[in-house]
């Protein structure tokens, strides 16, 4: 099933690269200021790798120098390597962290790990930030320690380069982490406030997701999943990391129901929830529509699975849920936003306001990416609004709609004046 494809994110030989590497050997962590060099790596099928000067400084990446690799025809795997000095060891630090500056958002960036013998371990991880340094992290947890030496890098992976600018991408400050930052580890119920869990979620193929600031209500936090232009159908975000939860959701013959607080722009919207195991083919997944626009709480019942996948098998450990919001739907242009919150099993609490819709009228995401539609809720489907630039000229006035508004205003920040039922509001609001 189109479900399953995703698995090869997590784990598996892809394929093992067979080439002459280069004798110069590093060691983690890099920075491309002292140490590896341009005849640190080995460039293989129309992928070429330097270290230059960073071309494009800034608050979050003021390196000197960086990494760069440039696709220009070959295969759809073209990259590069690096040779480690010593195998790694990802028995405690589990993770791999790097700064990465793309042209494009969405880009498919694959992080590969060989050894001296056939064997191979890969991550997949799309970026998020279009023209600007972020922050990734490839997650190898499962990986054999001091197995693998060899540290590939193949971005924009299964297309093939031009070799222009659209083909050329940066990385620095390639790191060897624990991903959890010492936090404990996810478990149920989530309410996304508990400082000292570690709250990361996975997504894979062209979903991204982080923890923010609710946007209809300041005091309360939530996951923002964008599902980018580039998503395929069954895109989706693990709530919670590759680990799985803490202890398996404890179904039984009698309790099979989880309950999601979730935002949608739209009534009708298909949301998929996956229950699995980790490294074992078993697997449930059933399927909710969202009932109106905004917040309502939806109730999974794993009794009632998808027609066509398999029942629940209540004695066997299920340790993930993954969710899937538009499901069977591609990405479209500027992305779609979706939020959720309160995973419980069981019935959920009661929020309250959510479900009447009398929340605070709020523009989000906030931050919003360039290029991606601004929504709000707290007012009608349609609202006038004049947004002020950082020196208070007017950069934009129209008409704002609730299910998304394409700005098209550069990076910076702005002021929205906007109607609310109660009078004029006013928000600040960051493009980035």
């Amino acid at each position: 099933m189109l479900l399953q494809r995703y698995g090869a994110l997590l784990a598996g030989a892809f394929f093992v690269l067979a080439l002459t590497v280069s004798n110069a050997q590093v060691s983690l962590p890099v920075d491309f200021e002292s140490g590896a060099t341009t005849e640190s790596f080995t460039d293989f099928d129309g992928g070429t790798a330097a270290v230059v000067a960073n071309p494009a400084p800034d608050a979050f990446n003021s390196s000197e120098t960086v990494g760069k690799i440039v696709r220009n025809g070959g295969m759809v795997w073209a990259g590069s390597l690096l040779q480690l000095d010593a195998p790694l060891d990802f028995s405690e630090e589990n993770s791999i962290r790097m700064k990465v500056w793309s042209p494009r958002q969405g880009v498919r960036v694959k992080l590969k790990l060989e050894g001296p013998v056939e064997m191979s371990f890969e991550v997949d991880q799309w970026n998020v930030t279009q023209g600007g340094w972020e922050e990734m992290h490839w997650n190898f947890t499962g990986v054999l320690p001091m197995t693998f030496d060899r540290l590939v890098f193949m971005f924009d992976f299964e297309t093939t380069g031009d070799g222009s600018d659209q083909s050329t991408f940066y990385f620095d400050d390639i790191e060897q982490v624990d991903a959890s930052g010492g936090l404990a580890q996810m478990d149920l119920p989530v309410t996304f406030e508990d400082e000292a869990m570690d709250l990361t979620t996975y997504d894979f193929w062209g979903n991204a997701s982080q923890v923010v600031v609710d946007p209809t209500n300041p005091d309360n936090h939530v996951v923002e999943v964008v599902k980018m232009p580039i998503a395929v159908g069954w895109s989706g975000t693990m709530i919670g990391t590759v680990e799985g939860f803490a202890n398996p959701v404890p179904f039984t013959e009698e309790e099979q129901m989880v309950s999601i607080r979730v935002w949608t722009p739209e009534a009708g919207t298909p949301i998929l929830l996956k229950a699995e195991m980790i490294g074992n083919p078993f697997y449930t997944e059933t399927i909710q529509y969202s009932t109106q626009a905004g917040w309502e709480t939806l109730e999974f019942n794993f009794g009632n699975e998808l027609p066509g996948t398999p029942e629940l098998e209540v004695n066997f450990p299920h340790q993930l849920l993954v969710i899937f919001f538009g499901f069977g739907d591609e990405g479209v242009e500027g992305g779609t936003t979706y939020y959720f919150d309160n995973v419980y099993f069981g019935q959920g609490p009661v929020v309250g306001v959510e479900d009447a819709q009398v929340a605070a009228p709020a523009l989000y995401p906030n931050p919003l990416r360039q290029g991606q539609p601004l929504m709000g809720s707290g007012f009608g489907q349609q609202t006038e609004a004049l947004i002020l630039d950082a020196m208070g000229r007017t950069a934009w006035s129209g008409t704002l709609d609730r299910n998304g508004t394409d700005l098209g205003l550069e990076r910076g920040a702005y002021t929205v004046l906007f109607e609310g039922p109660s009078g004029l509001h006013r928000q600040r609001l960051l493009i980035r």
